[in-house]
């Protein structure tokens, strides 16, 4: 990749960036310092990435795992696969914007790495996504992740339900999802929708994913471990909708109108993954999901509560960067890592981001966008002379 192509990859991931941002804009929680320890894990990011990609290219191409990861339950997935340029490129952003705005601070050794990862990134997901697109976005705002045959096979697994019944599946989905969300320190890293497919002229599939639950085992986070557990350490809920338009964005979560599909809801499936077998589960399941869920959810938190800002912090950080375990266990690397956050990240940032929530870098993604045309896109390009 010569300095020209990773230039356009840049302006293009800026601009996917740009447009998540303006949907969400900075976040707040009474619990966790989110905005904080994100800018922490940006900068920890642009310090780890390029090691962890290299060996897990030492045991794979990014061509295969993003063919492979085609499939239900996947770890690695559109929003695993957007860790990788977000991150990363935001922390550079904020390490050059430090540096006086120079891009040329960036060192020659840095550089190589960065153009190494866009690289990876532009692999894997051109290998992910159908027609070699890159994203979401570039995707007509849908998130295509599976073959024709796997949608077959679902299909087949689909159970029609009465209102009621639809009404159960939802409050447990929403159950597990903010069990997910407060695990991941109020994040939605575990989380995962995609579609639509098409089942005839009015009906479609969505389906919403949920990793990493506790059912007893290794826990995902060391504070994932709660006396609840769940019955499965994952699951897929799979929505047959009529007349629902879907679209989704780069975090994969999705827009549906109606806004809330309740009432197209004509059949569901559950299912669950065990290694390479994927099962469907029977709805009695949903009772011993939202029993977890909802003591779980009461465990963590207590357990959050009692913690002060650094542990916080620190936390998310971690657990932010952690996502980048989905490309080492797809190699069996992950035990041979050490997540924890670096020497320089701990003695520069934490101690910063103790004091306050914002970064002097981010304002970049806020300009108006004729300022953006004027000045350069939010992520800074490599210079070219």
């Amino acid at each position: 990749m010569n300095v020209k192509e990773a230039n356009e990859i840049i302006a293009h991931v800026s601009e996917l960036i740009d447009y998540q941002v303006s949907k969400r804009g900075l976040l707040e929680s009474q619990l966790f310092p989110v905005t904080a320890y994100i800018c922490v894990a940006f900068y920890n990011s642009y310090d780890i990435l390029y090691d962890i990609l290299k060996r897990v290219s030492e045991k794979t191409t990014p061509e295969k795992i993003g063919k492979e990861s085609r499939k239900i339950l996947s770890e690695i997935q559109a929003l695993s696969i957007f860790y990788i340029p977000l991150y990363y490129m935001a922390g550079r952003m904020g390490e050059i914007y430090r540096n006086d705005e120079d891009p040329k601070s960036e060192s020659e050794e840095k550089r190589k790495q960065t153009m190494y990862i866009l690289d990876f990134w532009k692999r894997l997901a051109s290998s992910y996504f159908p027609n070699s697109k890159l994203s979401v976005n570039d995707s007509d705002k849908k998130n295509i992740a599976l073959d024709q045959s796997d949608i077959d096979w679902t299909l087949s697994r689909i159970v029609d339900v009465s209102k009621d019944q639809a009404i159960k599946v939802k409050r447990t989905m929403a159950n597990l999802e903010l069990v997910s969300y407060i695990d991941e320190c109020e994040a939605r890293a575990k989380l995962c929708d995609h579609g639509p497919y098409k089942v005839d002229e009015n009906e479609i599939l969505v389906f919403r994913e949920i990793l990493h639950l506790y059912d007893g085992g290794k826990p995902h986070f060391t504070w994932s471990a709660t006396e609840a557990k769940s019955p499965y350490t994952n699951v897929a809920f799979v929505f047959r909708l009529q007349d629902v338009e879907i679209e989704l964005d780069e975090f994969v979560s999705l827009e549906s109108t109606p806004v809330d599909f309740t009432e197209n809801i004509t059949g569901v499936a559950l299912l669950t993954r065990e290694g390479k077998d994927v099962i469907p589960l029977d709805f009695k399941v949903l009772d011993e999901f939202s029993d977890y869920a909802i003591k779980a959810n009461k465990e963590l938190f207590l357990k959050f509560s009692k913690w002060d800002r650094r542990q916080r912090l620190i936390a998310g950080a971690y657990a932010y960067c952690y996502g980048y375990a989905r490309y080492t266990n797809f190699v069996g690397l992950t035990d041979g890592i050490n997540w924890d956050l670096t020497e320089r990240t701990m003695n520069k940032y934490v101690p910063e981001f103790m004091e306050g929530d914002f970064d002097q870098g981010i304002p970049r993604f806020f300009r108006s966008r004729g300022k953006k045309k004027r000045e350069g896109p939010s992520l800074y390009l490599f210079p070219e002379d």
